[in-house]
């Protein structure tokens, strides 16, 4: 294995900032919480991207250059001013830069489940340094993947698939028109022209946890978080094409499943749901590499008297309206999810967060049902929501959750997942199987 070790420090001149985007502050408020020794879950699950071009190790690392020198986020740092203000600059201005200071280097292709691990874990220096690190990796010295790591403060998942498109295309040589946009001219924006929509949100949260329903006293978090991960074996365009059936999302019909089974394992009707929002609902917005993920609260309350086909729509109109209101400031955040889930007397049950990251109808392939499983583990990571269920699919459907509530034990854990699939399964008019 061959590493290029490089300076992480950034030029002495005094830079040009700006201030962050929502985006970008509320991934670093998230990464003041995590403690040191754990910083690294603020990395972005790694990514492998195979070699499509026929190509050299450099060539590799000049259409990596190219990438960064193209999306500002992948050479930009963050500092916090004297008066605690949140700013970003352009830490490198170009891709030789870049490629001089970045963390990079050649393996072998044996080598890469080594290297999926320990580069994911070691901590990517967002203040100073380049905020992601690649390897190429060869077979039998030709590039044949590249393996890389970025920080979530500069890409999310949406913002992963861009690069990977981008990098393939000036691999090949092709010619791309400029980036939709950039993170400094989005966050200029979002304190300028933009800022009603951040007033609006704040109202929405207020309203919605103001409603939440409360926790009971005896309450207390388990100090081991359970995990869970279930294959449901359900092919995601078979899933897609029931969903378009009752005329929602197959993001509405996850959300309305997880509801359902929430509130059927549970008994309780009203239910705070913390979804994952892409926040990428326009042109201005599809095409930016940086971080627009936020969370997105939404009550669901209803009585079970409906068919699933009713709720899925109930829970759609629901959704919508709360990703609508999904772009808020951080620090508002903050501020009132310590008013109503530490100081409300009593506090507000922070509910059942979700994140789903399914590939859109027409992407998967087509392929055959499998039996489901389901495996229970202590999660790997342990930051983040007491009861997070997350949803993924590119060919089939799979969840991977973790929970350290009083009220689920592995038995209701287990319960949940059972019914979620018995859900997906009647939506996508499929049998059960295993």
């Amino acid at each position: 294995m061959e590493t290029t070790t490089n300076p992480t420090t950034s030029p002495t001149a005094s830079p040009t900032t700006y201030p962050m985007t929502i985006g970008q502050l509320s991934v670093h408020r998230d990464v003041e919480q995590i403690a040191a020794d754990r910083l690294w879950e603020a990395n972005l699950q790694p990514v492998v991207w195979d070699i499509r071009t026929p190509c050299t190790v450099q060539d590799v690392w000049q259409a990596l250059g190219a990438l960064a020198e193209r999306h500002e986020s992948l050479r930009t740092n963050y500092l916090f001013e004297a008066d605690g203000s949140a700013r970003q600059f352009i830490g490198a201005q170009d891709a030789a830069e870049v490629l001089a200071r970045v963390d990079r280097g050649v393996a072998d292709i044996e080598e890469l489940p080594a290297l999926l691990a320990g580069k994911y874990q070691e901590v990517l220096d967002i203040y100073h340094g380049i905020p992601w690190r690649a390897w190429v990796i060869t077979a039998d010295g030709v590039p044949a993947k590249v393996l890389y790591v970025v920080h979530h403060i500069a890409a999310d998942g949406a913002a992963a698939l861009i690069m990977q498109d981008d990098f393939h295309a000036l691999l090949a040589g092709e010619t791309l028109e400029p980036p939709a946009g950039q993170p400094i001219a989005m966050a200029l924006d979002q304190q300028g022209a933009g800022a009603f929509r951040l007033r609006a949100a704040e109202r929405y949260w207020r309203r919605t946890l103001e409603a939440a329903p409360r926790l009971p006293e005896a309450a207390v978090a388990n100090t081991q978080m359970l995990g869970a991960t279930l294959h449901t074996g359900i092919p995601l365009e078979v899933a897609h094409a029931g969903a378009e059936k009752l005329d929602v999302s197959m993001a509405s019909i996850v959300l309305a499943a997880y509801y359902h089974a929430v509130r059927t394992v549970l008994g309780r009707s009203a239910v705070l749901l913390m979804a994952i929002s892409a926040n990428r609902f326009d042109p201005s917005m599809a095409g930016v590499v940086t971080s627009l993920t936020q969370w997105a609260p939404m009550l669901l309350d209803f009585d079970g008297s409906e068919q699933f086909a009713e709720l899925a729509v109930k829970v759609n109109g629901k959704a919508l309206n709360a990703f609508k209101n999904s772009i808020c400031d951080p620090d508002y955040v903050v501020d009132i999810r310590e008013e109503y889930f530490e100081k409300t007397d009593p506090p507000v049950d922070k509910g059942f967060s979700t994140n789903v990251i399914l590939a859109p109808p027409g992407f998967a392939p087509a392929v055959e049902q499998e039996p489901r499983t389901v495996d229970f583990a202590p999660p790997a990571r342990s930051f983040g929501p007491g009861f997070y269920f997350i949803v993924s699919g590119l060919e089939r459907i799979d969840v991977a959750v973790r929970s350290n509530r009083p009220d689920v034990d592995q038995q209701k854990l287990a319960t949940i997942l059972d019914v979620f699939h018995e859900t997906l399964l009647e939506v996508a008019g499929l049998p059960a199987m295993g």
